[in-house]
């Protein structure tokens, strides 16, 4: 049995438009005709996957969580004693943010990006945006700087409240005045003014502080990235938001060469975002098609990291040609992006 799903841009609506034309484009016909030897080949196999089955018992979104699970068992990505800031990259259907959410401290900030929209678990955000966009990296530093300040507002009130059970009148003063310099931070940035004067203020600044504001820079601990496999949309989306995702460059085309090297865009695309955001000892996973290409990448990304692992999670199906770079211990805060890509 095959289907057709059809669907007609804005350009293509005719004039005069029906009572019932809005449900005659999500209507599904069907065929008479038998499947195909592939789509049979592609149903038995999906029918006794282990890894299938157990992500339905497991209410995994899909089976790509094993792959997250088995890279983390041994790699420690993430680290339930402390909190942790995590970028998600091609996040879409939210599998990986299930994992996310399971091996992190309950105080870390997960973000999921996607250019596709999806429903994430209870304890991520996300944004619906394209990562090739430098607008979408302002974006990401900007939720995950906002954030970080409002965690260490909440310590600074706690702080306030011990104090206030046992301290004096000077040190709740003093716990009081840290809470409300954060609260100003948070609206209006970090220019202090002097009460008096109306001035500004000039001061030195210390390492401490020189090392903060790098930090709030490049606010990411963790960057994965598994950018590739589209999902099915859960409706029409009539107003094209997000420019036909299903044409977009991610799309698997099942010629080896092409699919490789659109994955390797997307891998540079991640390795730029972690050139910018991640910080120093960083880590990231990103996920490609094996090729030609790929020891340049290895390359770029022995750049930017002290160890680069290429690993192959027994979830991923022998026949696959997909595989994992990853990367540990980022060198450097800044990173010259030009020194990078020039190595290879």
């Amino acid at each position: 049995m095959t289907s057709i799903l059809l669907s007609f841009p804005n350009t293509l609506q005719p004039k005069f438009i029906t009572p019932w034309a809005h449900i005659a484009s999500q209507i599904r016909y069907y065929s008479s005709k038998k499947k195909s030897a592939s789509s049979t080949r592609w149903l038995d196999r999906q029918k006794n996957d282990q890894y299938t089955r157990e992500a339905k018992l497991k209410n995994f979104k899909s089976r790509a969580a094993f792959k997250l699970l088995q890279i983390n068992t041994i790699f420690k990505l993430f680290t339930p004693d402390r909190p942790q800031n995590v970028l998600d990259l091609g996040a879409a259907p939210g599998a990986w943010n299930q994992v996310e959410v399971e091996k992190c401290h309950p105080h870390s900030k997960i973000l999921g990006v996607d250019i596709l929209p999806y429903d994430p678990p209870s304890g991520v955000s996300t944004m619906q945006a394209n990562i090739l966009s430098k607008q979408t990296h302002r974006l990401i530093r900007d939720f995950f700087r906002k954030s970080d300040q409002e965690r260490e507002l909440k310590a600074a009130r706690t702080m306030e409240i011990q104090s206030s059970s046992g301290g004096t009148i000077a040190s709740i003063t003093n716990e009081s005045l840290v809470a409300s310099e954060l609260e100003n931070d948070l609206d209006e940035g970090y220019e202090s003014h002097n009460s008096k004067t109306g001035k500004k203020e000039k001061t030195i600044k210390s390492v401490e502080e020189i090392e903060a504001e790098r930090e709030n820079e490049r606010p990411i601990d963790v960057v994965v990235s598994d950018m590739y496999e589209p999902f099915l949309q859960v409706s029409g989306y009539h107003a094209r938001t997000t420019n036909l995702p299903y044409f977009r460059m991610a799309n698997m085309t099942g010629l080896a060469l092409k699919d490789h090297l659109m994955s390797m865009d997307l891998c540079d695309a991640a390795l730029i975002v972690c050139c910018d955001l991640l910080k120093k000892n960083g880590k990231c996973i990103m996920k490609f098609f094996t090729g030609e290409e790929d020891k340049n990448l290895e390359k770029r990304l022995s750049v930017v990291f002290r160890k680069v692992y290429r690993f192959k999670p027994k979830a991923t199906r022998p026949e696959s040609k997909e595989c994992y770079f990853i990367c540990l211990g980022k060198k450097h805060d800044i990173v010259n992006k030009m020194n990078v890509f020039r190595a290879a």
